[in-house]
């Protein structure tokens, strides 16, 4: 009985690394898209109602996404494409609290 189970065992540790190395199905690729999607428009949303906090936690968040979605599918989606579109959410952060600056101190700054 203790044979069976240290076999057992040694099958799975064997089978742990293996699987680690496998490669993302196309479907996990689509969640993460759908997820960046989701989340860019949260940023939006964020900036909408002048919390920058929000905003630049959701854009960290995405980072972290995009790297995870370029290290398990890089075939599919070419990194240069996600890179554009958070510089375009960044500066679309700087106007919205440049503009929510001016908005809370009556343009005083």
């Amino acid at each position: 009985m203790r044979f069976v189970i240290v076999v057992i065992s040694l099958t799975l540790l064997a089978a742990g690394p293996a699987a680690a190395i496998q490669k993302a199905n196309r479907g996990q690729c689509r969640q993460i898209a759908k997820q960046l999607e989701q989340h860019a428009v949260t940023v939006e949303r964020a900036v909408n109602r002048g919390n920058v906090q929000w905003a630049e936690a959701t854009l960290q968040y995405m980072e972290r996404l995009d790297t995870r979605r370029a290290r398990l599918c890089p075939d599919l989606y070419p990194q240069g494409s996600a890179e554009k579109a958070m510089e375009e959410m960044r500066r679309l952060l700087v106007t919205a609290g440049k503009l929510a600056l001016k908005f809370f101190t009556l343009g005083t700054m």
